[in-house]
């Protein structure tokens, strides 16, 4: 058995081959740091993680790069009037395009740690990396597959990179013809990119050049340049969202390979969008949702990480209130089911499986992290072993079945769906609770539910629980988690009456203490 994905280059699912023995270097394309991210852009992100999580968990060490946007420049300048969104965002809110980058930055790092994305080990940005960026266009210049316009930009040129349109599907012809309204009057053909921009007056984001001036880099060159620092000319994974698909991973593969002669990764893997009333999340369609405002509405964030596992990553996925609700149901079923069978010993056999836990990383990190979980790794004793096949107690015929069809799941293309399914059947197993504990938690480090943490909060108080006070409780956190408040405020006064005092807080966070019964 090993990780099988769906390569957008070839159309195939296709076997993670490494080509470093034992070693999987994956980049993909992060946040644009001039907003914040929405949920939509969390399942593009966890798609990597899904990615990483599988590879670890056949005993791969995985590499990881995830870049920050933090230039502002033009995105895509076929549609695009020409705003500088860096600026945009600076005017709008009164700040300097720095301290614009670094709030939403730290923001975007809040939001992977909440629904549990192992940090990056390198998240590099493009404003440090701009010598990067001159070198390869330089490079393209001198190559010929790349020229100087008249009026000071550097496009690539796509009539002379041979397999131009190859991910995407698309014809150059058509995509000449698809050009509608004012092109720029400098490019020699209507299907070249930016590579490097003149900055006209009023562009405060500028970096001097040896041979044309002040200028800024085009959206695609930072990823180019970004991936080959830090992951060498060829490398194993690169991911995104469909909309990366075209033009940015497109121009990426020619900008690369014009060096190379070889696209820059083996795998291009692809996320379909997450919809919400039918249309792709995004601001501008008014339809944005942060994952703050999931936790403020009182639903655990990993609701939706559940809900995400609910999908095939390559199948759009309806996000509404309805689904949320369900999936934090679902969650807060499989929790108690999993806190039925009691906590695992302390040692031996059955002993929980060491977790993955990510840890935060931080506002702004720097430098390369070690470990397998990145910046803010809190793993210091997680031993890297190939889980999916060396299990560690003895599995009975059943287990080692159940075993079996997870690791077959999310080997088939991260079958997640299917993943969970398996998970659910192992916590009604014919078999010993101990062996179905350890068999949903072994399971855990793929999915990233932290489900090992039902105990967590488990005191010498909590102990003294009486078993309808316990039923009660677990009734009441799933009535919330569907929002089925009138039923949830019912369940409070049962409580009471046996002696529980609930109180709900912000976040989602339930406490309670002991008073008199009634």
């Amino acid at each position: 058995m090993t990780v099988r994905l769906r390569n957008t280059l070839t159309r195939n699912v296709e076997p993670v081959e490494p080509l470093e023995a034992g070693r999987v270097r994956m980049y993909s394309c992060g946040p644009t740091v001039y907003r914040y991210a929405h949920v939509g852009n969390l399942r593009s992100y966890l798609l990597a993680d899904l990615i990483r999580r599988a590879l670890l968990y056949h005993g791969l060490e995985v590499f990881h790069v995830k870049n920050v946007t933090d230039v502002g420049h033009l995105r895509d300048e076929r549609f695009d009037r020409g705003e500088d969104r860096m600026l945009l965002a600076a005017g709008l809110e009164s700040k300097t395009p720095a301290e614009i980058a670094a709030a939403y930055e730290a923001a975007f790092h809040a939001d992977e740690a909440a629904v549990n994305i192992l940090p990056a080990h390198v998240f590099p940005r493009a404003t440090e990396h701009i010598d990067d960026m001159l070198a390869m266009v330089e490079q393209l210049v001198d190559r010929g597959a790349a020229y100087l316009s008249h009026h000071g930009n550097v496009y690539f040129s796509v009539g002379n990179f041979p397999g131009y349109g190859r991910l995407s599907g698309n014809d150059l012809d058509e995509l000449r013809a698809g050009h509608r309204g004012a092109v720029e009057t400098d490019k020699q053909d209507p299907a070249d990119f930016a590579l490097w921009k003149h900055a006209g007056e009023g562009r405060l984001l500028r970096w001097p050049t040896r041979r044309w001036g002040e200028g800024f880099p085009g959206w695609h060159i930072e990823c180019s340049a970004m991936s080959a620092r830090y992951l060498g000319p060829e490398f194993d994974i690169h991911t995104g969202g469909v909309d990366n698909v075209f033009p940015h991973h497109e121009d990426e593969i020619a900008q690369s390979a014009s060096l190379t002669g070889r696209p820059p990764a083996r795998h291009w893997v692809h996320g379909e969008f997450l919809l919400m009333s039918g249309r792709k999340m995004a601001k501008s369609a008014g339809n944005f949702q942060r994952i703050t405002e999931l936790a403020e509405a009182g639903f655990d964030p990993l609701a939706f990480r559940y809900l995400a596992l609910t999908s095939r990553y390559g199948r759009k996925l309806n996000y509404s209130d309805r689904s949320i609700g369900a999936a934090a149901a679902a969650l807060e079923s499989l929790r108690s089911r999993l806190r039925a069978l009691g906590p695992p010993p302390p040692d031996g056999h059955w002993a929980a499986p060491e977790p993955l836990r990510p840890g935060a990383a931080g506002e702004r990190p720097s430098g390369i992290a070690d470990g397998p979980a990145g910046h803010g790794d809190r793993n210091e004793s997680f031993r890297l072993r190939d889980r999916a096949h060396d299990t560690a107690p003895p599995l009975s015929a059943g287990g080692r079945d159940l075993h079996g069809r997870m690791v077959s799941a999310v080997d088939d293309d991260l079958d997640t769906p299917t993943a969970l399914a398996v998970v659910r059947e192992m916590l009604r197993a014919s078999l010993s609770p101990d062996e179905r504990r350890w068999l949903v938690l072994d399971a855990d480090l793929v999915l990233g539910l932290d489900l090992d943490r039902v105990w967590a909060d488990v005191s010498a108080e909590d102990d003294g629980l009486q078993p309808d006070q316990r039923r009660l409780l677990e009734e009441r956190s799933a009535a919330r988690a569907r929002r089925d408040f009138p039923r949830a405020d019912a369940l409070r006064a049962e409580l009471l009456e046996l002696g529980l005092e609930v109180t709900d807080r912000a976040g989602g966070e339930t406490t309670w203490r002991k008073v008199g019964k009634r």
